[in-house]
Order: structure tokens, then sequence, then C-alpha cells
């Protein structure tokens, strides 16, 4: 887990929001999922996996990454909240 390396979206959640980049707060937690793909559709195995989920945030919405990968936006953030 690296809680101090920022992912490089943050250009795209800052124009996603609508706001300057230098207004959003970063947050990363642990999720474990019972499948290999995680949060993402598609097939996976059944086994019980753990992915980073990484999110921008102005405190109220948030855009959620995984992998480098745009999960979702929600206008109910909480951080370490489940997706």
């Amino acid at each position: 887990m690296n809680y101090q390396k920022k992912c490089d979206e943050l250009e795209a959640a800052a124009l996603e929001l609508g706001l300057s980049p230098d207004m959003l707060d970063y947050y990363a937690w642990p999720q474990v999922f019972g499948s290999t793909s995680g949060p993402f559709t598609g097939i996976g195995g059944q086994a019980i996996s753990t992915f980073t989920i990484e999110a921008y945030s102005d405190g109220r919405n948030a855009v959620l990454f995984c992998n480098g990968r745009r999960i979702k936006q929600t206008s109910n953030f909480e951080p370490m909240m489940r997706i």
C-alpha cells in the first residue's frame, strides 16, 4: 500500500468534479473483494482478493480509482467507504 503516493488521475478527477487539482484531498485504503476481478466487472476467480481503492475528494464529492482505472464518482463520500 502506498498511502503517500498519489495516483496519476489527479487531473482527470479535478476535471470531472469541476475543481482545481489543489482543492482535492487524496485518500487510499485496502478493500477485500470475493473475486479476483475486484471492483471491476468481468470474469474473476473465486478467491478473496485485496485491492487498494484511491479517491480524490473535495470533502463531499469524490472520484474513486483502483489500479489506475476509474471506478465511479460519488456525491456522499466517506473515507474508507465500501464500494
